[in-house]
């Protein structure tokens, strides 16, 4: 996303924990910031993209963090998914500081925020979310506008929950065609153009890589971030009295046995405890 945004000819100021994603981006032409603090001082616009509720209070209100620094009519923007309440409290927060909030979380994956194509879902400020597109149109393709604060966040969510739905059932079908006698390729080829089609379908490939990526210790973001989004889709339900039975039962599911279908990895340890009732022993 950084890298599509200094492509498009933005003047570009980072900061990162990782020095090394630093200094590509350097290598690039953006300047960098030792500080959350410093990094907003002289942005108009900042955008954050972290893990999880906690980093983003840690970038905004932590030591040297973004709003000591941030100046009056800047645009803070929350790309992480995070939950929408939140992004409420935090947009309230801002006006009061005369810094307007957008929260716009994207989708799209790696290949997506490589090629500058990702799909953006953004809520808060109607007219902060004007000025801010042209920045958005440089890191994506589909841009949409939402809503009041919090209306991205909640749109993120019901799109992660229904794709980490269509990958379950989509690799549960995989092994279970395995079983039989089909192959996955074949299955797949079939499925893409029938009606069991999914983004997770399109993408299988690109899905096994990140569960190898899991399966080999670096723990990648597939599964993790699953888990966190799931714990917010069931807060979000609860919150505003939802029943969502399906997601209550794919958040019980641990690695192993969601990703029955991957030809490695999981996929081995998922068949030992399907045809044997135990866990999995070995792997990371």
């Amino acid at each position: 996303m950084a890298k599509n945004l200094i492509k498009k000819g933005f003047d570009l100021t980072v900061h990162d924990v990782v020095k090394k994603t630093v200094e590509e981006l350097q290598a690039l032409g953006a300047k960098s910031a030792d500080t959350c603090k410093e990094a907003a001082r002289v942005s108009d616009v900042i955008i954050t993209m972290v893990r999880d509720d906690a980093q983003i209070d840690e970038v905004i209100y932590g030591e040297n963090g973004a709003w000591e620094g941030a100046r009056e009519g800047s645009i803070f923007v929350i790309s992480s998914t995070i939950d929408p309440l939140h992004c409420q409290r935090i947009a309230a927060e801002g006006k009061e500081k005369g810094i307007r909030c957008l929260d716009a979380p994207v989708s799209g994956a790696r290949p997506g925020a490589e090629t500058g194509t990702l799909t953006i879902m953004v809520g808060g400020d109607k007219g902060a979310f004007e000025e801010c597109r042209p920045v958005f149109e440089a890191m994506g393709k589909n841009i949409f506008y939402l809503g009041s604060a919090g209306m991205g966040e909640t749109c993120k969510l019901v799109n992660n929950f229904l794709h980490i739905l269509n990958l379950a059932v989509l690799s549960e079908g995989i092994a279970l065609a395995r079983r039989v006698g089909l192959e996955t390729e074949t299955l797949l080829n079939v499925v893409r153009v029938s009606s069991g089609g999914s983004w997770a379908v399109q993408n299988w490939d690109l899905i096994q890589e990140l569960v190898k990526e899991y399966c080999e210790g670096t723990k990648g973001p597939l599964w993790l971030g699953m888990q966190k989004d799931m714990a917010l889709v069931l807060k979000m339900a609860k919150d505003v009295g939802q029943l969502v039975p399906i997601a209550g039962l794919v958040s019980q599911l641990d690695a192993f046995r969601f990703f029955p279908g991957v030809e490695r990895s999981f996929y081995d340890y998922g068949l030992s405890w399907t045809e044997h009732g135990t866990l999995p022993k070995g792997g990371k």
